[in-house]
């Protein structure tokens, strides 16, 4: 059944006179070199031997592919390259095999070796953390409507639409944005469906940090935008994979800004509060580091808060 059928087409498969228009001849795709070089120039994601035949099917169909260029700052209105992703077009779209490729890419995880993460901001902590896995990115919209459809879970609230053919449905080529909306009971049910965990507070700094006491993923300033938070101006979420140049040092993306992400981890001996880590687009860079976090009810849930999923 095509997700929506009234707002998108099936897309096509590109012929070689429209890979060249765009600087992509066809056969560069079967040769290994020319296909890093198409990579480089193009996919702004992590790459896996494994995902090729995922990754050539996105490449070969018409999904407003552009050459990645970095974040510029949002100064009057918002781009649609900036909401919107090939990723989140291909999700919206009747093409399952494209849908299927997708959620390949977005399902991809990280190893996180043991060791110790220093936790804070002064007096570092050194707490040693066990081996782990983790998502590479936030849930997104598409893996949670997955979960809703196979289980009968209610959608988050911004979900809920009077149009018929969209109630229940993440927006049309949002379907690569993080998920939100979702209380910290939300994403434990999901987490159990996909054999999975909240993360704690140490795996979570553990993941972004790495083996030092370095202020975000990325190192200790802020030169340039490298995650998506009030400062670049775009007032919403980002399809993930936008910040390549704010990877951790495992290859975690969007761990800071976007949205606020659930841990496992209680604020309060009554269990009532949830610690949240990252920040997100609505507040400034100020809360959005390594160390840096928040706290909600669990049973909470509003448009900036969303999680990934880690497994042991």
């Amino acid at each position: 059944e095509c997700r929506y059928p009234i707002l998108t087409r099936l897309i096509n498969l590109q012929q070689p006179n429209c890979l060249e228009e765009r600087g992509i001849q066809h056969q560069q795709l079967n040769d290994p070199d020319s296909f890093q070089g198409v990579l480089d120039k193009y996919w702004p994601w992590h790459y896996d031997p494994s995902q090729i035949p995922s990754i050539k099917r996105l490449l070969l169909a018409d999904l407003k592919w552009k050459p990645v260029t970095p974040f510029t700052k949002t100064t009057s209105s918002v781009t649609s390259q900036q909401l919107i992703s090939p990723l989140g077009l291909a999700l919206s779209n009747c093409d399952t095999d494209l849908v299927r490729a997708s959620l390949e890419i977005l399902d991809s995880t990280v190893e996180i070796v043991a060791g110790d993460v220093l936790l804070g901001t002064t007096e570092l902590d050194p707490i040693l953390v066990d081996h782990f896995r983790i998502g590479r990115y936030p849930v997104t919209n598409a893996q949670y409507e997955r979960f809703v459809e196979a289980t009968g879970h209610p959608p988050p609230a911004d979900w809920r639409n009077e149009d018929p053919e969209l109630d229940g449905r993440f927006l049309p080529n949002f379907g690569d944005h993080p998920v939100s909306h979702v209380s910290c009971t939300d994403t434990e049910a999901y987490a159990d469906w996909i054999g999975g965990r909240l993360p704690s507070f140490e795996e979570w700094e553990r993941a972004a940090r790495g083996d030092d006491a370095r202020n975000f993923p990325w190192g200790n300033e802020i030169d340039k935008p490298r995650c998506n938070t009030a400062e670049t101006g775009v007032g919403n979420t980002t399809p993930v994979g936008t910040f390549p140049d704010g990877i951790s040092p495992f290859g975690c993306y969007d761990l800071l800004g976007n949205v606020w992400e659930w841990s496992s981890t209680w604020y309060d001996e009554n269990q009532t509060f949830r610690l949240v880590r990252g920040g997100a687009w609505y507040y400034n860079h100020d809360h959005a580091s390594c160390s840096s976090y928040d706290f909600f009810s669990h049973d909470y849930s509003e448009f900036v808060i969303g999680f990934r999923v880690a497994f042991d």
